[in-house]
C-alpha cells in the first residue's frame, strides 16, 4: 500500500467525533492556537491538555509513574518546552525545510529537558523513568517535531527497513530523509486532512501514522495467523 493508503487507513478509523485518537488533535490544536505567551500564563491549563492526551493514548496504564500523580507533574514540562532554545520548533514543520538537520540538537535538547522536568518525581519509593514512548508522544501532541515512537510505530519502521534507536540523533536523520524523499506525498496528505478536519497536520504527525499503521496491520497479520495455527 502507498502512503496516500496507510495515512488515509489510519485517518478513516477516526471517523467518530469522541475517538481517543481525536486527543491528538485536541492537544496540538491548543498548543498551536495560543501564544506561547499565553500558554506560560495559564500553564496548569497546559498540563492538564497535555495529562488528558497522555492519558488517553496510553500513557496512565499501572506500570506509568504517571498514575501515582495530578495533572501539576507536567507543569514543569510546560516551563521547560516554553524556553527561548526551544522556539524555533514551535514555528517550523520539521522535516521538509532547508537546513532541518540543523534542528536535530535542538530536539535531542527538548528530549533532555522534558526528562529532566520528570526527574524530582521518580524516586526510590517511587521508581521508574520517562519512557521514550512517553517523551516523543510528549513532542508530538505539543511542538509536533516527533513521531510518537511505541510499539507499533516502532514495529513498521523496522518492517520498513529503516533503522530505530532512542533519543539518537541518526534516528531523527533518518526519519527526515525519508520525510525529504516522500515530502509531495506527504504534502498532499496534509492537505487532505486540513480540507476533511481543519486542522493541518504536522509532517511528523503523518510520518507517525504512516509507520504505525504499517506495525499494526502486521501484529494484525500475526494474531490472525496465531490464531489460525493454533486451532490445528
Amino acid at each position: 500500500m502507498t502512503i496516500h493508503e496507510k495515512i488515509q487507513a489510519y485517518y478513516s478509523g477516526m471517523s467518530n467525533e469522541h475517538h481517543r485518537y481525536r486527543s491528538w488533535e485536541h492537544c496540538y490544536r491548543y498548543f498551536h492556537s495560543a501564544s506561547r505567551e499565553s500558554i506560560e500564563a495559564d500553564r496548569d491549563q497546559a498540563a492538564l491538555r497535555l495529562g488528558f492526551y497522555l492519558a488517553s493514548w496510553g500513557m496512565y496504564r499501572g506500570s506509568s509513574f504517571l498514575l501515582q500523580y495530578a495533572y501539576t507533574i507536567h507543569r514543569g514540562v510546560i516551563d521547560r518546552l516554553l524556553v527561548p532554545t526551544l522556539a524555533v520548533l514551535w514555528d517550523r514543520d520539521f522535516g521538509a525545510g532547508e537546513g532541518d538537520e540543523e534542528l536535530i540538537p535542538v530536539i535531542l535538547e527538548a528530549v533532555r529537558a522534558i526528562r529532566e522536568a520528570y526527574k524530582p518525581f521518580v524516586t526510590e519509593t517511587q521508581p521508574g523513568q520517562p519512557t521514550h514512548t512517553l517523551v516523543t508522544k510528549i513532542l508530538l501532541g505539543t511542538l509536533g517535531c516527533m513521531p510518537a515512537c511505541d510499539r507499533f510505530f516502532v514495529d513498521g519502521l523496522k518492517r520498513s527497513g529503516l533503522a530505530y534507536s532512542r533519543g539518537n540523533g541518526k534516528f531523527i536523520e533518518g526519519l527526515l530523509r525519508f520525510t525529504k524523499e516522500h515530502v509531495r506525498e506527504l504534502r498532499e496528505e496534509q492537505d487532505r486532512i486540513e480540507f476533511a478536519g481543519g486542522l493541518r497536520y504536522p509532517l511528523m504527525k503523518l510520518v507517525d501514522m504512516y509507520f504505525w499503521q504499517i506495525g499494526f496491520e502486521r501484529s494484525f497479520s500475526n494474531l490472525e495467523l496465531a490464531q489460525v495455527f493454533g486451532s490445528e
